[in-house]
């Protein structure tokens, strides 16, 4: 075990009260590795509390079910100061956890768990390793070298956070690390097909109109490259769905022929946002950081604070951009 690994483990073991937190907008990797390490409090007797800024979808709830899961505006007042731990998992930026929570560094002790390369290093033990094809693959090396280590429920919540993450193996972040983690998870009970039936079989009628909408709306240029896609307020409100129902859409840009850059912008409050995905030589993080967003080479975020229409404009103008410039995912 890694000096820091051993340091977080000698503080997760002290700690009398744990929040652990996922980033906004939750998805898959942030929610199974919270989940994960969840539930191995509890089976150390803490008192637990799972935080977001956002609801948890409905689609993971298999995993959460009998955890204290709050959705924060703020660190909840009745979270003690001392013998206390705070965890971030998957969250590059402290902005992007429960609000306000940049003001309370000086009173917390802060475990920041993380995979992105631009992680901005906020926590008191910031364990960040950019190779890993998730958080989840992280959370479960720590604990696995830990005196706890991993039992059945933990292990599908982190079977989870990895393959939403790393495409069930089939994204270039996927290692021989990734592929040893994934063994240890099946030994502790996992079984991919329960798992892959829970995280697939919930589609709505309602998603599949959404999805059509956007489908509908695509278009490829820059040659074949390039393919972007969009989303209105007016798509959900007459689909009856919501923006957690997009999750994975942006993939199925890169299933078209010829097509190594992409994106799907969805109107939110205040903008528009945008999930970038690309494919060698194309880096997703460099037109996302552009933008004030980030995330990785391969995939990423922003949000444009301009009305949908010109928001898609600028998206568009900066991947052709990038796409005549070469620009590859070296820089």
């Amino acid at each position: 075990m890694s000096d820091m690994k051993h340091r977080i483990v000698e503080l997760l073991s002290s700690a009398a009260n744990w929040l652990v937190l996922s980033h906004e907008k939750p998805d898959g990797d942030t929610i199974g590795s919270a989940v994960g390490l969840a539930n191995v409090g509890k089976r150390l007797s803490k008192r637990v509390i799972l935080g977001c800024p956002d609801p948890y979808p409905e689609k993971y709830s298999f995993l959460y079910d009998g955890l204290e899961l709050r959705v924060l505006d703020c660190i909840p007042p009745d979270f003690p100061l001392e013998d206390s731990l705070i965890v971030c998992l998957d969250t590059s930026k402290i902005e992007r956890s429960v609000p306000g929570l940049e003001k309370e560094l000086p009173r917390h002790t802060i475990v920041n768990i993380d995979h992105h390369i631009d992680n901005e290093m906020y926590g008191a033990l910031n364990l960040l390793e950019a190779d890993a094809s998730s958080t989840g693959e992280i959370v479960a090396e720590l604990l696995s070298s830990s005196p706890w280590g991993i039992e059945k429920r933990e292990a599908d919540a982190l079977y989870v956070a990895m393959v939403t993450d790393n495409g069930r193996f089939s994204f270039a972040s996927t290692s021989v690390k990734s592929h040893m983690c994934a063994i240890m998870l099946l030994k502790a009970g996992v079984s991919p097909s329960e798992i892959t039936e829970k995280l697939n079989a919930n589609l709505t009628s309602n998603t599949l109109r959404l999805w059509g909408r956007a489908f509908s709306k695509a278009e490829v240029f820059c040659g074949g490259l390039a393919a972007i896609m969009w989303l209105a307020d007016s798509d959900f409100d007459a689909t009856g769905t919501t923006r957690e129902d997009t999750e994975n859409l942006v993939n199925y840009l890169l299933r078209i022929k010829g097509v190594r850059l992409c994106t799907l912008g969805t109107e939110v409050e205040g903008g528009t946002r945008f999930s970038v995905r690309a494919r060698a030589p194309y880096n997703a993080r460099v037109i996302a950081s552009h933008f004030g967003g980030g995330g990785h080479d391969l995939a990423a975020g922003c949000t444009i604070h301009e009305p949908i229409g010109s928001a898609l404009a600028m998206m568009k103008r900066e991947m052709e951009e990038r796409i005549e410039a070469g620009i590859s995912d070296s820089r």
